[in-house]
């Protein structure tokens, strides 16, 4: 086939926020790396920097390898990439614009895991120029309501006491210019379920974990540069263990949580779901649609290898469940 895998690129850097460019090279390391894949199965591949502008040009391709994110200083979100898409009728692989628009608000989000009864932490969303106050229970962790990759996460995120909630949802309001989520901290394990596949051919991949050394000092969170800031403390002392030790009744409930979820959100192809225990009871965090599947770096590629698959077989399943999903909903 003729396939475009498109990124999202920019070259602005929004002031106070230029660490964040550490996520951007990711995101070209990854179309790199899937382009070299798709050429080495035989299909003809261009590398496609999105611009809304252009959109219309990438009619010419039979497939699209859609690795568009917000990433500093690109105009639009996730799920706007996905509406221009869908309105000129290009297949592409990964979620629809209704699913990540739905999981790209975490407050709103929450609010409908809540509704099919799944745990998740108790929240509250709290708007630029509302009045600060909460219910909720210390200790506290605030971030920002519409971003991923751990964007805004760090270690003076978990608060303790009004005073520090203040500064900590001021500084959101500041920095990110959207309104903060706060919820009650889980101070328990940091689960990962990553998923592939659709409908009766969805298969969770083995469960990982966040391990945070004895020495770490914080709290066992994971942050911005938990994730992105190799010669950082929080980098250095934690490490990604999958599979997870759990005992399997665990196991077997967020399994069966996680799928429920991607079907509830109308996840496709690819997805991961984010839980922390408390105890041995599971809570969501967070449904994160089209998750990062850097050859190196990433959590869910790591699950992938676990199972069974090498890069190239991930990216290649990714591209089949996509046209067969696609195929599925055009016959029905």
């Amino acid at each position: 086939m003729y396939i475009g895998v498109i990124y999202s690129a920019t070259d602005s850097v929004l002031h106070g926020r230029e660490i964040e460019e550490l996520a951007d090279s990711e995101i070209w390391d990854t179309a790199v790396a899937v382009k070299s894949v798709l050429e080495e199965k035989g299909h003809q591949v261009d590398l496609v920097p999105f611009e809304a502008s252009q959109v219309e040009g990438l009619v010419k391709y039979e497939w699209i390898f859609n690795l568009a994110e917000t990433v500093r200083g690109f105009p639009l979100a996730e799920y706007e990439v996905a509406v221009k898409l869908e309105e000129l009728g290009i297949p592409f692989t990964g979620c629809g614009s209704e699913t990540l628009l739905a999981c790209v608000h975490k407050s709103s989000a929450k609010t409908q895991i809540q509704k099919y009864g799944i745990l998740t932490p108790r929240f509250q969303k709290v708007n630029p120029g509302e009045k600060i106050e909460t219910r909720l229970e210390f200790p506290l962790i605030v971030k920002p309501d519409h971003e991923d990759g751990s964007i805004g996460i760090k270690n003076d995120s978990v608060v303790q006491s009004m005073a520090e909630l203040t500064r900590k949802i001021s500084e959101i309001h500041h920095d990110y210019e959207q309104a903060a989520l706060i919820e009650e901290f889980i101070d328990g394990r940091d689960i990962t379920a990553s998923l592939i596949g659709n409908g009766d051919n969805l298969t969770v991949l083995p469960l990982s974990e966040i391990i945070f050394s004895e020495d770490y000092v914080g709290p066992k969170i994971l942050t911005f540069e938990e994730k992105w800031v190799a010669e950082s403390q929080a980098y250095q002392k934690s490490v990604s263990q999958c599979p997870c030790s759990l005992e399997e009744s665990s196991r077997a409930e967020i399994n069966t949580i996680a799928k429920k979820l991607f079907n509830i959100f109308g996840c496709r192809d690819y997805a991961i779901v984010d839980f922390r225990l408390k105890g041995d009871i599971p809570y969501v965090i967070e449904v994160n649609p089209n998750p990062c599947i850097n050859p190196i770096n990433s959590g869910f590629i790591t699950a992938g290898a676990v199972y069974g698959f090498n890069y190239d077989e991930i990216i290649i399943e990714i591209l089949n469940h996509s046209m067969l999903n696609r195929n599925k909903v055009r016959e029905g």
